[in-house]
C-alpha cells in the first residue's frame, strides 16, 4: 500500500512533505538510524498495516539527503549499513511543520469526511460525538491542558462502566 502521496504536510513557505518524509525527519530527531530500522518502526508503528517498500523509502532517504535535510554515513563503506542524522536545516524543517499542527489536524478532518462517505455506511453519533472531542483538544487554548486531562479522564472512567 503506498501512502506516500496520500497526506502532505508544509510549513507556510516551504515544500510540501509526504507523510513519509515526515515521519523519516521525526524519527532522526533522537539519534542516528538505518533505513532498515525506519521500516521496523514503522511496521511496529502501524501494526504491519502499512510497511513502505525499499523502493518508496530509499529514494526518499536519498532525496532528503540531496536536500541537506539528512545526512548518510556508511559504516566501512557498506552501503547495506548506512546510518541517517537529521541535519539542523532537517530539524528546522520538522519544526516549522510541526508548528502548524492545528492546520494539519484540519486538513485530516476533511479527509476524515471522504472516508466515512466511502466507508462509513451510515450515521454513528458516538463516533462522531468523539471526533469532536478530538477537535475541540486539537484545538484548546494553551494552559488549559490540565483542565481538559481531568475532564478526558473523568469521561474515560465513565465510559468504562458502560
Amino acid at each position: 500500500m503506498n501512502m506516500t502521496g496520500l497526506f502532505n504536510f508544509s510549513p507556510h513557505c516551504g515544500k510540501s512533505r509526504s507523510l513519509l518524509a515526515l515521519y523519516i525527519l521525526h524519527t532522526l530527531q533522537n539519534r542516528q538510524k538505518s533505513g532498515y530500522e525506519i521500516l521496523r518502526e514503522i511496521e511496529e508503528l502501524t501494526g504491519g498495516a502499512w510497511i513502505p517498500s525499499k523502493g518508496t523509502l530509499y529514494p526518499l532517504l536519498h532525496q532528503l539527503e540531496a536536500e541537506g535535510l539528512i545526512t548518510a554515513d556508511s559504516a566501512d563503506g557498506n552501503r547495506a549499513r548506512t546510518g541517517f542524522t537529521l541535519t539542523p536545516e532537517g530539524r528546522e524543517t520538522l519544526k516549522k511543520i510541526v508548528a502548524m499542527s492545528g492546520e494539519h489536524h484540519k486538513k485530516l478532518a476533511h479527509f476524515r469526511h471522504l472516508f466515512l462517505a466511502i466507508f462509513g455506511g451510515g450515521t454513528c453519533p458516538e463516533k462522531e460525538l468523539l471526533f469532536e472531542i478530538q477537535m475541540l483538544v486539537n484545538d484548546m487554548p494553551t494552559g488549559t491542558e490540565k483542565e481538559v486531562e481531568a475532564i478526558l479522564e473523568r469521561c474515560r472512567e465513565e465510559l468504562k462502566k458502560v
